[in-house]
């Protein structure tokens, strides 16, 4: 799977009245999202974001589909081990994920410039985007090879089961998910100006001009 186009590292905050890399146009909300696959045309925050997501997903589910090719039929390899042990590791990953899930993002604290508020909210959502989604595909994943050694594909069917969802759930940026972020986000009494600026255009690539090189 190709690597989100995003860091997950908190940039460092910028002055006060610097927007650093984001240019937002303050007092957007949701009814200025433009729809999940209109805004994936757009060179915006929220469409990276959700074209980045689109992909991650679709993963998953390629992992499902040429899974029976993957898992070895026979009897299993662990021995003496009980039959339930291999079936207990994605339960218990997939109650970790749902108990951490609506816990992130972190809330901003209280008395930030809207500039550095709206800043770190985008770089926080993106954080904790990539957090749930590692908690997520690792209820998936770790089905796998629990799978190939008890010689048993149902074992990764309900890894698939357990965690896809919440994959969907935490991973898609729809309306609904960026208001719970935001929502996240202001727990502690900040406003984020998230919308503002996960709608914000991003950055142009400078490509520097041959003619102002100097000379050797």
């Amino acid at each position: 799977m190709s690597p989100p186009q995003f860091s997950m590292y908190t940039p460092t905050p910028p002055e006060d009245g610097d927007d650093g890399d984001i240019e937002p146009v303050y007092g957007l909300g949701p009814a200025d999202d433009p729809g999940f696959f209109a805004s994936i045309r757009t060179r915006t925050y929220l469409g990276q974001w959700r074209m980045t997501a689109v992909v991650l997903i679709l993963g998953p589910a390629l992992i499902l589909a040429v899974s029976p090719l993957i898992v070895q039929g026979g009897p299993s390899r662990l021995g003496a081990v009980p039959a339930w042990v291999p079936w207990l590791p994605p339960v218990l990953a997939a109650l970790a994920a749902a108990f951490l899930g609506p816990r992130l993002p972190r809330p901003l604290p209280p008395g930030l410039g809207r500039a550095e508020a709206t800043r770190l909210a985008v770089a926080q959502a993106r954080q904790g985007t990539l957090v749930l989604f590692a908690l997520t595909e690792g209820v998936i994943l770790c089905g796998l090879p629990l799978a190939m050694v008890a010689r048993d594909e149902w074992i990764f069917v309900l890894a698939f089961v357990l965690g896809y969802p919440q994959l969907i759930w935490n991973l898609l940026p729809t309306a609904g998910t960026v208001e719970r972020v935001r929502r996240r986000l202001e727990a502690g009494g900040a406003e984020s100006h998230l919308w503002s600026g996960l709608l914000a255009p991003l950055p142009v690539p400078v490509v520097p001009d041959e003619d102002d090189d100097p000379e050797p």
